[in-house]
Parts: C-alpha cells; structure tokens; sequence
C-alpha cells in the first residue's frame, strides 16, 4: 500500500510516477492547469505532500512558474486529517469542489495566502483508498469556476481508471 515510509525507495519511485502519468493525463485531458498528490503517513493522522505533480503544458510560461512557486510554498505543508482541501477529502472520502481557494479562509483553505500569491482558483479533490492505494489527489486552475459535475466526473473517471 501506498503510504509514506510504507515502501522501499523503489516501489515509492514506481507509484510516483504512475501518479504523475495519472496527474499528466487528466491535465492533458481536461482544463485542469496544476495536479498534486497528498499521501497519508503510516500510523499517523497527518497527510503529507508526495513527490508526484504536473503542470499542463497548455498553460503559457507566467502560469507554469505560478504553478510551480504555488508547489515549492505547498511543500512546506503538513495536513491534519480533516484539516485543508485534502485533509476533509480523506477524512470524507468524497469529492471535493472549491470554487476559489484564494478567496476562502485560511481555516478553510490553509495555503489561500500561497493561492492569493500566485493564482490559484478553482480546485477538486478526490481520495484513492484501495488495497493498494491510499491518496488524495487534487487539481486547480488558475480562474474561479462553479461546480461543474462534467469535469468532475471525467477527473474522477481517468483517476480511477488509471489504478
């Protein structure tokens, strides 16, 4: 199963790179602009950030350097279950839309001062919990956008047929 310090160097290497070809493929697929990865750590209620993540390639070079200061500022966090975006995916498991993370609190969104910075709006996550493997995934775009049930289950439609 997929959690941190659960697998050898090897196998976490081989599920971080399905999970980005699983990021890459919903970005290239839909709208979604920025993917990441969130992994609960083994016997501990808290949820740390995985190593995979995309950028899609359809966003000009200004976004691509938001998204990737919005990843560097991300790594720094460490989520509570239940606490942030990915936090309340995993303690629900059910899906989650934000229609503008920047403009919710930081109680709500905790990293709305990193989005605010540098363009992050409208985001979905998901969780993953099978035999063998337990994440949130989560995806943003750079512009505010209402639920939108058809992208949200074509995101969730490639994620779940990708493990």
């Amino acid at each position: 199963m997929v959690e941190l310090n659960s697998e050898s160097s090897n196998e976490l290497f081989q599920y971080t790179d399905q999970f980005t070809r699983i990021l890459q493929q919903v970005c290239q697929t839909t709208n979604w602009e920025y993917g990441e990865v969130w992994l609960p750590k083994i016997d501990s209620p808290i949820l740390e950030l995985s190593p995979a993540w995309h950028i899609s390639v359809q966003v000009d070079n200004d976004r691509q350097l938001a998204w990737n200061q919005f990843r560097y500022c991300s790594e720094k966090f460490i989520l509570q279950i239940g606490e942030g975006l990915p936090g309340r995916v995993w303690a629900s498991q059910t899906t989650e839309w934000i229609v503008d993370v920047s403009a919710q609190s930081e109680s709500y969104f905790l990293r709305n001062q990193i989005a605010k910075a540098f363009g992050a709006k409208a985001s979905f996550g998901l969780p993953i919990n099978t035999k063998d493997i337990q994440a949130v995934v989560a995806f943003f775009k750079a512009e505010a956008q209402n639920q939108n049930s058809q992208l949200m289950a074509a995101t969730e439609a490639i994620v779940r047929q990708s493990y």
